[in-house]
């Protein structure tokens, strides 16, 4: 046995190592391919970069070049003299330290070619033949735009001869310079300047421009694709990552890296470089050496950690052994003891078990002894029925629904007896799982708590009376205090503070006679010693100091507690008695005003319907002698008109010119006649109740009329700015509608007519008063003011002008009509308003539009 475990527990560890071992060799290959990879990559990118420096220098010594010859006396020479000796000379010069230049061209401003030299490798040959003018020529437009002293670097081409590719294909590029009169073209190989760098560092697999165009390819024949073959672009070969190429600046995908090679500041080419192969035979030979030094290392290391380990471990498993046998005694002694310990909990623990559904599985004995119910008449039935019907089904499933998730509950219950009774249990449930996790049901562990929650009932209901007590004694408008028997203030409501002017806490470090006279002090010992013996004292009227050391005026009662350790001090100020007293005799007072307002309008009622009762027999008589006086009046405005015919038929004279005279005045005093006739009609029919539309400028005109007797004795009266008298009356002559009844609006004008010229008669001279009366519309509304020059309303009754009995007038009036006139003009949807603007008062009044 002992040789089997040692020997299970040694190909363990043997396994164990192997499988660690093979996963570390493999990591490591893959770190180290990964490390390859990127070194490959970032040398590429660092030689193209080597490369970029090394072509912009190459560009940077050729402008150099031009700038030298645009500087030097050559150029000066051959402008002025037309020779060119000085220009091949320099030429010479930079044929030697520049090898790659094939070609020196001078060409004017107009295109043509001036001069031309060929750089042999031999010799510098001048070409007169074939010198032309490229001003057709994209380069001429490209460069004709450039500043003085400005390069321009042309794209690549390849060299022709005679408009024909010149074999072997010659890549070349252009660098101009342009100068005052001259463009100096250099033309150079620019191919030898890759392949040079090539041969130094790695070996470029495409160079492709930037239309994607191949200009180098891997297999020769695609080379220069846009000269031989144009539909073989990038995206022929690769048509997934040829967008990216174009567009990013670098780029590496499946097994190659793309980066910009820039020949100028806005024209590139991109070079694509197959990756190495990552593992060569050099490194393939180096990391098998590796392989096997740790392949070997790692698997002494395991054989020698096993030897190291098993035997332990085998001593460990021998021990573990013994202790099982042990333990398996333990086990069988503590079922004993928890069979035991299970007896007791079901005899002293109330507990239900349900299945899934709810239903009683199982009830300890403890629950059947509180519950009353057997376990017979509990299992099989619904858990529902123990539960008391004040939690209602649905509450009771939200809980089962809670618990069926996995959740644990603990709440308090009232719970059923089988006598119909109730006791409150503290209940903790929790679902029971099988070990598919699946539920399978609950358990129920109770806990009686009838007797705490009686207690708690007990408390809160002494907590709620603490309160109530707590808040009538603070709230109660009677300052409340309970001290000791030597007066020390032990509890004092919010009205003891508000009493003696102290804060709450100053008064309870103080004593009840330190607000007392020294010499009332002994009085009020012997308060508190006769309290002690007969129980209470009741209504003493004493006087205090407060805080300000201001006397108050107190009534005080004393109560001895049952204890016969505290008395309770109730004080009431005797300030709100006698202000109460104060009160009760000016609500009398008030009273007997109000009263006497009361009589006066009542009497002034009386009046009002003794004035409208003679003022409806006025009417009548009005209406009648308006009627008799408009029979004769027609009768002489008929006979007048035919003797002031007769009259003109007269011949001249002076008496004819007299009676012509004295006819226009009798006609004028016919027609005033007519006017006030008219006017009496109008006010002395019967007032209609029903509201009509009525030019509120026609109402003005009858009140003026039936005022004017008065009137022109005080002052004149401007209507629109202009002056009012009977003899210019156009009731017509300005039209402002509104729905209103028109003889209460006629009754208004009158009361506010009066009113101004009873104050208007206080000034002395007729020459100083003035009324105006203005009417126009403002929006929706018009609008009447009738303002005056007396002087104004006084300050102390403007405000309530329109209140009856509130007047200026000392000897007359009984302060109604204003009152009178703003009821009948709210009765019309309107407003009225007085106020005081310069030296007069303005009565205001709104009245609706009428739209119709």
């Amino acid at each position: 046995m002992k040789l089997n475990f040692y020997s299970k527990l040694f190909l363990t560890f043997i396994l164990f190592a192997s499988i660690l071992l093979t996963f570390s060799l493999y990591t490591f290959k893959k770190f180290y391919e990964e490390d390859i990879k990127n070194r490959n990559i970032n040398t590429i990118f660092k030689s193209l970069d080597i490369h970029q420096e090394t072509f912009n220098n190459k560009q940077k010594k050729l402008e150099n070049v031009l700038i030298k010859i645009s500087k030097s006396q050559a150029l000066n020479n051959y402008e002025n003299e037309k020779d060119d000796t000085l220009i091949k000379q320099l030429l010479e010069h930079y044929k030697v330290s520049q090898k790659i230049i094939h070609s020196f061209t001078l060409i004017d401003l107009k295109g043509n070619e001036k001069l031309k030299y060929i750089f042999d490798k031999n010799s510098l040959i001048k070409e007169a033949s074939s010198l032309y003018n490229i001003k057709r020529e994209e380069l001429f437009r490209n460069i004709i735009t450039k500043k003085e002293s400005s390069f321009y670097h042309s794209n690549i081409y390849l060299k022709k001869q005679n408009n024909e590719l010149y074999f072997p294909l010659v890549p070349l590029q252009n660098i101009v310079l342009r100068t005052k009169n001259y463009f100096l073209m250099l033309e150079f190989e620019i191919m030898e300047v890759f392949d040079e760098q090539q041969k130094k560092s790695f070996t470029y697999s495409y160079i492709v421009d930037e239309k994607g165009n191949f200009l180098v390819h891997e297999n020769s024949k695609y080379n220069w694709s846009s000269y031989f073959t144009p539909n073989y672009t990038l995206e022929k070969l690769f048509d997934n990552q040829a967008q990216n190429i174009l567009s990013k600046n670098d780029l590496i995908f499946d097994k190659y890296l793309s980066k910009r090679f820039y020949i100028s500041n806005d024209k590139y080419l991109i070079f694509i470089v197959k990756l190495k192969k990552l593992f060569p035979q050099e490194n393939s030979k180096r990391f098998e050496e590796h392989f096997e030094s740790i392949l070997y290392i790692g698997l002494l290391i395991a054989i020698v950690l096993t030897i190291l380990l098993s035997e332990p471990i085998s001593k460990l498993n021998r021990k573990i052994i013994e202790e099982n046998k042990d333990l398996d005694l333990s086990v069988k002694k503590s079922y004993l003891e928890l069979s035991d310990s299970l007896k007791t909990i079901d005899n002293h623990i109330m507990s239900i078990r349900l299945d899934k559904n709810g239903i009683i599985s199982d009830v300890s004995n403890a629950f059947c002894e509180v519950s009353g119910f057997s376990k017979g008449e509990l299992i099989g039935h619904p858990h529902r029925i123990l539960v008391d019907q004040e939690l209602d089904d649905k509450k009771y499933q939200e809980v089962l629904d809670y618990i069926k998730k996995g959740n644990s509950y603990n709440f308090e219950l009232k719970c059923l007896k089988k006598d119909g009774t109730y006791f409150w249990s503290e209940s903790f449930i929790e679902p029971n799982f099988d070990i598919k996790n699946k539920l399978i049901g609950f358990t129920i562990i109770r806990n009686n708590i009838t007797d705490k929650k009686t207690i708690q009932k007990l408390y809160d209901d002494l907590n709620t009376q603490v309160n109530q007590y707590n808040t009538i004694f603070e709230n109660v408008n009677s300052a409340i205090a309970l001290v000791d028997l030597n007066g020390k203030f032990k509890k004092v409501n919010r009205s003891v503070s508000d009493l003696f002017l102290y804060d709450h806490h100053e008064i309870l470090s103080m004593n009840f006679f330190d607000f007392i006279h020294k010499d009332s002090k002994v009085f009020l010992e012997k308060l508190f010693d006769e309290t002690l013996q007969i129980g209470s004292i009741k209504n003493i009227e004493k006087i205090f100091i407060n805080k300000n050391g201001e006397e108050i005026h107190l009534e005080l009662s004393l109560s001895l507690l049952y204890d016969r350790r505290h008395i309770i001090l109730v004080m009431n100020s005797l300030e709100d008695k006698r202000k109460l007293q104060e009160l009760n005799q000016n609500l009398e007072d008030r009273i007997s005003e109000e009263v006497e307002k009361s009589r006066q309008k009542d009497k002034i009622h009386q009046e009002e319907q003794i004035k409208n009762a003679k003022l409806s027999s006025i009417g009548a008589l009005a209406a009648g002698i308006t009627h008799e006086i408009n029979t004769p009046l027609t009768y002489i405005k008929g006979n007048f008109e035919m003797m002031g015919y007769d009259i003109e038929d007269l011949p001249s004279s002076e008496i004819k010119n007299r009676m012509l005279e004295d006819s226009i005045k009798i006609n004028d005093g016919i027609d005033r006649i007519a006017n006030i006739v008219e006017s009496m009609r109008e006010i002395s029919q019967s007032s209609n109740e029903k509201k009509e539309s009525v030019n509120i400028y026609s109402t003005l005109i009858t009140a003026l009329t039936m005022a004017y007797n008065r009137s022109k004795q005080i002052c004149p009266i401007l209507l629109n700015d202009e002056e009012f008298s009977l003899g210019n009356i156009d009731k017509n002559k300005y039209v402002f509608n509104c729905n209103v009844q028109k003889q209460r609006m006629e009754q208004v004008w009158i009361i506010i007519l009066n009113n101004a010229l009873d104050e208007l008669v206080k000034i002395q001279n007729y020459e100083n008063r003035l009324l105006r009366i203005k009417v126009f519309e403002e929006k929706d509304c018009v609008v009447i003011q009738f303002i005056d020059n007396a002087g104004g309303i006084n300050n102390d009754i403007i405000d309530k002008i329109f209140q009856p009995f509130i007047s200026s007038k000392e000897h007359s009036g009984m302060g109604v009509g204003l009152n009178i006139a703003k009821k009948i003009v709210e009765q019309q949807k309107g407003e009225i308003v007085a106020f005081n603007e310069h030296s007069g008062a303005v009565f205001e009044v709104k009245l609706k539009k009428d739209k119709d």
